[in-house]
């Protein structure tokens, strides 16, 4: 049986420019909602595997859809059955897709994780050396002190995170629109954040990046992009599409 994968959300009925090819080298087509359009190529089963080059695919007609259009990036793997069923999951959301593509005219994201933390505030650490000397502990005892200095090093380590952030957002947020930071617990603390940026601002946002680097070389800090501003869609379509 033949399905519909869907690429994107776009700010047109139909699609301008040179022909694209999706998975399967299916040609790419625009289904029309309204003044926007999903852009869909046809898959001839019912699911799709997230290998490296069908997930670069994704992304590469994402690529080619953001030089021309404004784009509401779905998920790798969405998938229905037709167009009716499309366009019935995309119609009770239409004004806001049609506000969030308004929106998202002409921006990029940008993805950046910053670890090695502790090399930058090295106290957050204290709480793991001093366990050493807990070993003459009873077993009870060790286990309870362990819990508590756990506990200790995430605090510091989520305050130092803290700090950090604030430190990089002097320099990262004005070169951009809006941004999302978050803290993700780890074997090591790791701040993730994503970037919404103007397409003509990405030489600034970029330069920004490679300030923040030189002024603290201690941390780790990546940066991919620009992507499809996943991030930043607020019209979250259904979980389930078929």
């Amino acid at each position: 049986m033949t399905m519909l994968y869907v690429y994107a959300l776009v700010d047109t009925p139909s699609l301008d420019g040179t022909p694209l090819k999706g998975h399967d080298g299916a040609s790419v087509f625009a289904v029309r909602c309204g003044e926007c359009a999903a852009a869909t190529s046809y898959l001839s089963r019912h699911t799709i595997a997230p290998r490296p080059r069908s997930v670069w695919l994704h992304e590469r007609v994402l690529d080619a859809l953001m030089r021309r259009h404004a784009v509401l990036p779905l998920r790798f793997a969405t998938i229905v059955p037709d167009v009716d069923m499309l366009r019935n999951r995309l119609r009770p959301m239409y004004h806001a897709l049609a506000g969030d593509l308004q929106r998202l005219r002409g921006k990029v994201e940008f993805a950046l994780r910053i670890t090695n933390i502790h090399a930058e505030c090295p106290h957050t650490g204290d709480a793991e050396r001093k366990s050493d000397a807990a070993q003459a502990l009873t077993p009870g005892t060790r286990y309870l002190r362990a819990r508590a200095e756990r506990w200790r090093e995430r605090i510091a380590s989520e305050d130092a995170a803290g700090r950090i952030e604030r430190a990089l957002r002097q320099h990262l947020d004005p070169a951009a629109e809006n941004a999302v930071w978050g803290f993700a617990t780890t074997r090591s603390a790791t701040l993730i954040a994503s970037y919404l940026v103007e397409r003509n601002e990405v030489p600034a946002f970029v330069a920004a990046v490679a300030d923040v680097r030189g002024r603290h070389p201690a941390l780790d800090v990546s940066c991919t992009g620009p992507w499809a501003p996943y991030s930043f869609v607020t019209a979250r379509s259904p979980e389930a599409w078929s």
